[in-house]
């Protein structure tokens, strides 16, 4: 791991911390979460009968100082789009450190955008994730959540997002990401301050909500952020 974490910073890696980058997430986040770039590694299939080479960005898990998961987000176009490298009772992400009692919960779908909500709302929330959509948590990362203030759902705003949610307890707020935007990283892409803009009506914030509310990037409607079509232009694809 600490091989990966050297290389995402020399010439090698320079495309993988771009994309980083372009993901919203600081050199500071980056290098907090142990985040790697490898050029190539083999790995088993499932079946043990064949090894196939991932190259990409590493992302590793833990718990407290375990290794637990060590994921490889491929570039684009190359499958699987997350190749598994490690596993070894992987429960979430970045940490269940960081679920605290008392402090609202936030449970995402993907690495990435954990990291984009723990950086963005670092004051007011801690953020999860199980991995994927579908998954839930075992029985002793359950008992961890149930201590937390509040849970707050906030899945992809696509059918499967949609129907994991539905799973969850009902004591569970969903937010769905706005209108115009599929998850948390396409909302920082529109528009850097729209984040703390949305989560300000659900969680206390540092800055008042009038300071939030003058920073808004388009009419709300149906009680959810929307996104002016001109600040999605030209996105790159998450």
């Amino acid at each position: 791991m600490t091989e990966a974490a050297c290389c995402l910073w020399t010439p090698e890696g320079t495309e993988a911390l771009a994309y980083l980058h372009n993901r919203g997430l600081t050199d500071e986040t980056i290098k907090a979460a142990r985040l790697g770039w490898t050029p190539g590694v083999m790995i088993p299939t499932r079946e043990g009968d064949r090894c196939y080479q991932a190259r990409g960005v590493v992302i590793p898990w833990f718990d407290e100082d375990r290794l637990a998961l060590v994921k490889i987000r491929q570039p684009e176009g190359r499958k699987p789009k997350y190749a598994e490298a490690f596993r070894d009772r992987p429960r979430v992400y970045p940490d269940p450190a960081v679920i605290e009692p008392g402090r609202p919960l936030i449970i995402v779908e993907g690495e990435f955008d954990a990291l984009l909500l723990g950086q963005e709302l670092r004051d007011v929330a801690a953020v999860v994730t199980l991995g994927s959509a579908s998954s839930r948590p075992d029985l002793a990362t359950r008992s961890e959540m149930l201590a937390a203030a509040r849970w707050y759902v906030a899945t992809d705003a696509d059918e499967a997002g949609d129907r994991a949610a539905d799973g969850w307890p009902t004591v569970a707020i969903r937010v769905r990401p706005p209108h115009g935007v599929k998850d948390w990283t396409e909302l920082w892409q529109a528009g850097r301050n729209s984040i703390r803009y949305l989560w300000g009506r659900y969680l206390p914030m540092s800055k008042p909500w009038e300071e939030l509310a003058a920073q808004r990037w388009g009419p709300a409607a149906s009680g959810e952020l929307s996104v002016s079509p001109g600040l999605l232009s030209g996105l790159p694809n998450g």
